[in-house]
């Protein structure tokens, strides 16, 4: 017993000096002839030391012959044998991975001297802080396309959909509805974590998030098996803070004549610990004005006809909090945590004018209309992250919870021309979220050189949902079809392979697998309850090529899903307007699309840059907002899978600078649209393009400028098209308080009071044309003020080269 326990009292001990910064961890016997490599390890944006940093040196052969732990000054010391050359690597969580190759030692001990290393963001939602150097307005990676919103000054005001319809391949339509390459089924992402106030409502969830707020957008059009399948069109990234050492802030404040927000960051650190907080709040106005005319149609004959004359303001108003702290448990392993609340209002109020004549007779009425929708969110997130010693092996486990109540309902009252009241309805629809998930991912690499890594991991998501709706007439009886509950319940399991080789020769090939199985369960009130499984084994195939220093091509073939969320299950009918009635449908199906794309970047001096790609999708089973008129004039709205839909197109993006100061940045695409559906025996097609220019100037005095516009000459639906639709604006920002305070004017739309955008729908039963108005000319004027710890290090830092020949390393004889 004695002996056991004085095994554990010295095994402890060791441990606890194997742990220790002062422990050296040596592969070499000390028998052998040794060299000494010192040098002390430090964080490049604020010159401090990085105690525990794993220090790795290897042969020119790739195999490791010393390793240890920078000490609590962040020095280290390795003896090793006399190679005459070496490599170095340098890991600490939170950093990006150091190397130093080819480094010649022969018999003299190497000194180092200090080695910065860069901070890389983590994953989790922080501060935003915008660094002195800017980074390149557009950047290329391996399977997205970065647009660095920071670096843009028109980015100062607005909302989330402002800076989204800069970004390559974007486009947000007039009415606030977010497209990629066209299509409106996009899976968006919170700083690489999936949120369910994305999926829920996307337009008005973007409205919430402040543009000053956004670092960078990564747009996906083919992400990886490591990325979830759902989103037919891809994956968008908002990344939306950037750590800061030390104790820190932002603050903006924007004010206008459509707009009002308030946006504050703060960072603190304190040993091993990292808090962040971040709140805002916005205010934005929107008024619209509409004529619709519409024939109604049996066998080709007409039956009816329907003019509307509409004036409706809405009034968003909605703000969000997030705390998160970060425990680094040591260099190899973190611990983070996060709350987040959301909570906002869309009051949407007008008037409504109807003529309507049918077989029946003719009806005039107006309506006062007041819609509201609210909703509430919360949600935590709890994460770990591992590093290994061995070189790209980590392990990263996420739990994620939510919940949401949100309210939507109206109430009309409808009135005859004379001003007698006729009636008033009300249908109050309120619902209930809970979701939970849990995740792993792992990478580990398969050769010691690491040109070939294994990612691989799983997850598990449940959501349940309910929803109680009814409608209330002061003039009719209750109808029970109207009336009613559902209950929606998700399971859906996923697991994914992907294997990424460096073939030699500057190709590259990543081959991945998704499965994911879904288990959908609803129950509703007035008709027959829904069960339904299904699974889908979802690859994916990126094959690279590097042609020189400046050229790189990309083939990809990817598969994507879009699964009916409980907003198009729900049987529930909004009829504010009694003529034109929106509903969901219980009995929709996944859709499943194919894609297939080739890619050229071409990146040329001074960081000017060039993407191009060519690209086909094709859907079986797409799913599309349908709209039928019955014999008494009423158009039922209800998305339905429509049969099958292709696209084929072109897209080009560039950036460059015409001049030091200048940066212009625009994008072009071009594709073919076609629906077609044999069960309701129609379909359509066209081309269409888009296209978007940003430039901008620093000038003298710590002045900048910049003038961005979009145009899209429009899109096709299955039974319609939109005509075109384009925006610009102007910003001018001065910086003061050394950099750390700036005033930005921004101007939107100028010179037009209204942007006006027609719609044309065509059926068997109907034919309508209808002219929207959005009043869309706004000014704002942004204060920002960046506060505490901002400062950089203006000493000369040596730092990992790779140039074993760099002046920085210091031999030192014996």
């Amino acid at each position: 017993m004695k002996n056991l326990k004085k095994f554990w009292k010295n095994g402890v001990l060791f441990l606890v000096l194997f742990l220790s910064g002062n422990a050296e961890a040596q592969v070499l016997t000390q028998k052998e002839s040794t060299v000494n490599i010192k040098g002390t390890v430090v964080g490049n944006t604020d010159n401090t030391s990085l105690p525990g940093s794993t220090v790795t040196v290897k042969g020119i052969e790739g195999n490791v012959i010393g390793t240890v732990i920078t000490a609590n000054d962040g020095s280290f010391s390795v003896k090793v044998k006399p190679f005459s050359t070496i490599n170095i690597s340098i890991v600490y969580l939170g950093f990006k991975d150091y190397h130093a190759d080819k480094l010649k030692i022969e018999n003299g001990d190497l000194d180092l001297g200090r080695i910065s290393i860069e901070e890389k963001s983590t994953s989790i939602q922080g501060v935003i802080i915008t660094a002195s150097r800017k980074k390149p307005l557009i950047e290329n990676g391996k399977d997205r396309i970065i647009y660095n919103a920071a670096s843009d000054i028109s980015n100062k005001s607005g909302n989330a959909a402002d800076v989204l319809r800069k970004a390559p391949m974007l486009t947000v339509g007039a009415g606030g509805d977010l497209k990629l390459r066209g299509n409106s089924n996009i899976k968006v992402l919170i700083n690489g974590v999936p949120s369910r106030i994305m999926a829920k409502n996307l337009k008005e969830a973007l409205k919430m998030i402040p543009a000053s707020s956004i670092v960078s957008v990564e747009v996906m059009t083919n992400p990886s098996a490591k990325y979830e399948a759902e989103g037919a069109a891809g994956v968008v990234n908002i990344i939306t803070r950037k750590k800061l050492k030390g104790t820190s802030g932002v603050l903006d404040l924007t004010g206008g004549n459509l707009e009002h927000t308030g946006n504050i960051a703060l960072n603190a650190s304190s040993g091993k610990f990292d808090f962040t907080a971040m709140g805002n709040y916005s205010e934005e106005r929107e008024k619209t004005a509409s004529l619709l005319e519409r024939i109604d149609l049996d066998n080709g004959k007409q039956t009816g006809s329907l003019q509307q004359r509409s004036d409706l303001l809405q009034t968003s108003k909605g703000g969000s909090a997030n705390l998160s702290a970060r425990y680094k448990i040591d260099s190899l392993q973190t611990l983070e945590a996060s709350f987040s609340y959301w909570k906002g209002s869309w009051p949407q109020s007008g008037g409504l004018l109807n003529r309507y004549n049918g077989i029946s007779g003719s009806q005039e009425y107006r309506q006062n209309i007041l819609q509201t929708g609210k909703f509430n969110y919360t949600e935590w997130m709890l994460n770990y992250q591992k590093k290994f010693k061995r070189e790209g092996q980590e392990l990263q486990l996420v739990g994620q919870a939510s919940t949401s109540s949100d309210l939507s309902d109206y109430t009309t009252e409808q009135y005859k021309t004379d001003g007698t009241f006729v009636f008033r309805e009300q249908g109050p629809n309120r619902g209930k979220e809970k979701e939970w998930s849990f995740q792993a991912d792992y990478t580990h690499p398969l050769s010691e050189s690491g040109k070939t890594v294994l990612e691989t991991g799983m997850k598990y998501l449940q959501n349940h949902s309910r929803s109680a709706y009814e409608v209330i007439n002061s003039y009719q009886p209750v109808d029970p079809s109207r009336s009613g509950n559902m209950a929606y319940r998700q399971s859906i399991f996923s697991a994914y392979a992907t294997l990424n080789f460096d073939l030699g020769n500057d190709w590259t090939l990543r081959p991945g697998l998704r499965f994911e199985g879904t288990d959908i369960n609803a129950t509703f009130q007035n008709t027959a309850p829904l069960s339904r499984k299904f699974s889908n084994w979802v690859p994916n195939v990126l094959l690279s090529k590097k042609v020189g220093e400046r050229n790189e091509f990309k083939l990809d073939y990817n598969e994507r899903i879009r699964r009916p969320w409980i907003m198009d299950l729900n049987p529930y009918s909004n009829a504010v307007d009694p003529l034109n009635v929106v509903q969901g449908n219980p009995y929709l199906k996944p859709e499943l699309t194919k894609k297939l794309e080739l890619s050229h970047t071409y990146t040329a001096s001074k960081g000017s840059l060039l993407t191009s790609s060519l690209y086909y999708s094709s859907n079986k089973n797409a799913v599309e907002q349908i709209t039928k008129v019955n014999d008494k004039g009423i158009a039922f709205t209800t998305p339905d899978n429509i049969g099958e839909s292709t696209r084929m197109g072109l897209n080009v993006n560039t950036v460059f600078n015409p001049f030091k100061k200048w940066t212009v940045n625009a994008g072009a695409e071009v594709f073919h649209l076609k629906f077609r559906s044999s069960s309701l025996g129609i379909s359509n097609n066209g081309t269409f393009f888009s296209t978007s220019l940003s430039n901008t100037l620093s000038l003298p005095n710590k002045f900048s400028f910049s003038a961005s516009a979009d145009y899209g000459n429009g899109f096709i639906t299955l039974q319609g098209k939109n005509s075109a639709n384009y925006s610009y604006r102007f910003a001018v920002k001065k910086e003061f308080l050394d950099n750390k305070a700036s005033l930005t004017l921004t101007v939107i739309n100028p010179f037009q009071n209204n942007f006006r955008e027609n719609v044309y729908a065509y059926a068997p039963t109907f034919q309508s044309t209808q002219i929207n108005r959005y009043f869309n000319r706004a000014a704002t004027l942004t204060f920002s003020w960046q506060f505490g710890g901002l400062r950089t290090t203006q000493e000369k830092e040596s730092s990992f080269s790779d140039n074993g020949e760099d002046k920085h390393f210091r031999k030192r004889k014996r």
